[in-house]
């Protein structure tokens, strides 16, 4: 089946901007770029095309946007014991929604309000996104490149940072698994505590606990 107008356009941009991303270490597959990192984590940068709605769809400002001819640009981090414990098979290309820590590059520079390009391959597309990733995109995966990082930037946060996993269960499962038993539960039996109206996230937490042999969290 040929490709849209679109989805070429995409192939375009993302064309030229191979050059900036395999200088800076990625590798490319598909739609998505990967890059390890020193720690075993392997950050993630892929291209993502706006979906077309059916006929008769309704659009709302700021609720539901037409998105079709547009592309965005994903970014995240994948942590391998993370994954394992969540349940996902071990990979050797990851995507973005593999990923446990994940952000939306127009999140990011939209100052609150999500960012999609046009699915246009002119010089005023490439240079924006390219001065994006270079500005915005490899900087935010500069904060979470390795293990001591994702914990730094993560102490003390309780919300989920966009589509990422809960930050007390991805630290948890880090602390866990280089052996830091006691932090790692403490953080755990706060996401119980902090759970007060979705039984089914606590029986989760508790059967995550289990596995990661911290043992009972009400004990």
């Amino acid at each position: 089946m040929p490709k849209s107008e679109f989805a070429q356009a995409v192939d375009k941009i993302q064309t030229a901007l191979k050059p900036l991303l395999t200088q800076a270490g990625f590798r490319v597959r598909g739609r998505a770029f990967n890059r390890q990192t020193m720690d075993g984590l392997t950050q993630v940068i892929s291209m993502q095309m706006g979906a077309s709605d059916p006929p008769g769809a309704t659009y709302i400002p700021g609720l539901r946007e037409n998105l079709h001819g547009m592309f965005a640009v994903n970014m995240g981090v994948y942590v391998p014991e993370v994954a394992r414990y969540s349940g996902s098979p071990s990979k050797a290309w990851i995507q973005e929604y593999d990923c446990c820590v994940r952000a939306r590059l127009g999140e990011l520079i939209g100052e609150g309000k999500e960012i999609w390009w046009h699915a246009r391959a002119g010089d005023d597309v490439i240079s924006d996104v390219r001065h994006c990733i270079e500005d915005t995109a490899f900087p935010f995966l500069d904060r979470f490149a390795t293990r001591d990082r994702i914990l730094q930037e993560w102490a003390g946060r309780a919300e989920n940072m966009g589509a990422s996993r809960p930050p007390r269960i991805v630290s948890a499962i880090i602390l866990a698994t280089r052996g830091e038993h006691d932090r790692s539960r403490e953080l755990l039996a706060e996401q119980v505590r902090q759970a007060t109206t979705n039984p089914g996230h606590k029986k989760y937490v508790a059967a995550l606990a289990a596995r990661l042999g911290l043992g009972d969290l009400s004990a």
